[in-house]
């Protein structure tokens, strides 16, 4: 396999499929792998920009520069299914 249709994660820097990732909306197309996703879920989904959680049909950003997630609101780049 050559390594097409997969993406690094912006977090731990691991190369998974396109489809086990998710990605930004910005022209940057940054992507979080399944597994650091996982892990922000299991603790808490806390903002990193106001530390307060992100709950239900709120919109998850990427902070690029910070390496977290947290509100798109706070100033994050939008998250969206790869």
């Amino acid at each position: 396999m050559l390594g097409f249709g997969r993406v690094t994660c912006l977090f731990c820097g691991t190369r998974v499929s396109r489809r086990d990732a998710r990605r930004t909306q910005n022209a940057a197309r940054a992507f979080v792998c399944g597994a650091c996703w996982a892990q922000w879920d299991k603790t808490g989904r806390k903002c990193t920009a106001c530390d307060t959680p992100v709950r239900g049909m709120q919109d998850v950003g990427l902070f690029p520069e910070r390496k977290a997630l947290g509100h798109a609101d706070c100033g994050g780049a939008r998250v969206v299914r790869a």
